[in-house]
């Protein structure tokens, strides 16, 4: 696949970022100076993003190599019982329509189990601009009860649900950026902050460089959580308000 290149000048509001027309798409971060400065003033910053989706299915950002491990294993605790996830890259795409043009993403099926009962399985979708910035294009949902479908709930698809192009991360993120991760109302909303950047952390026994903080809040429920993200790794550490899980291994 060889689309043209995609051009889309947006005026980010310093305190919720919006979008640009076709889409109303989120393609920026604001960081903290500047939300400081439009706080003060209401002024608003304009930033030019190009897209060309040569090869979105190829992500490798520093915070977030999405594709350059097959599998990753996360596993804690949450309310006294046993959590593991299991995140997969599929051998298989996904085709969205942004901007007029076709663009093809990679999945990446997360399966989650409780005290070893598979509970939700969700395909999801992300696709790297040219600069680096890991998009999220939505997901699919199966919830599963008894080791039974009980529903798809919290399922939504850029372009059907939702014209937002959510933001996993950024190219470079920096302490104060802000940015949506998701943003299908009333399905789901989270918006996303960079706290504190960590020379080192140490997470489940391991000591990884290069750390950063990214404080998730999750609407309608206002719920928090905090998620660690290593260079070169990824995720390493998720914290909700009610447990706590770890990278255990990449391969």
């Amino acid at each position: 696949m060889n689309p043209k290149p995609i051009f889309c000048l947006c005026a980010l509001s310093a305190l919720a970022l919006g979008g640009c027309g076709g889409g109303d798409s989120e393609t920026t971060t604001t960081t903290q100076a500047e939300g400081a400065e439009a706080g003060a003033s209401g002024a608003t910053g304009i930033h030019a993003q190009e897209f060309s989706f040569s090869d979105p299915t190829r992500i490798d950002n520093p915070y977030s190599p999405l594709t350059e491990f097959e599998r990753c294993t996360l596993e804690g605790e949450s309310e006294g019982e046993k959590e593991k996830v299991v995140r997969t890259l599929l051998d298989e795409t996904k085709t969205f329509t942004y901007e007029g043009e076709m663009v093809e993403v990679a999945v990446i099926e997360d399966r989650n189990f409780t005290d070893g009962e598979l509970v939700e399985l969700t395909l999801d979708y992300f696709g790297q601009s040219d600069d680096g910035t890991v998009h999220y294009f939505g997901e699919d949902v199966k919830n599963y009860e008894n080791g039974k479908l009980k529903d798809t709930e919290g399922s939504f698809l850029y372009g059907k649900d939702t014209d937002f192009l959510g933001i996993l991360m950024p190219a470079d993120p920096q302490v104060g950026d802000q940015w949506k991760f998701e943003h299908a109302p009333p399905i789901t909303v989270e918006s996303d902050t960079v706290k504190k950047e960590l020379p080192q952390a140490k997470v489940g026994g391991k000591t990884y460089d290069d750390v950063i903080v990214v404080e998730e809040r999750i609407q309608p429920d206002d719920e928090i959580e905090d998620k660690l993200y290593a260079r070169g790794i990824g995720n390493i550490q998720e914290l909700p308000p009610d447990g706590e899980a770890h990278l255990v291994k990449c391969v």
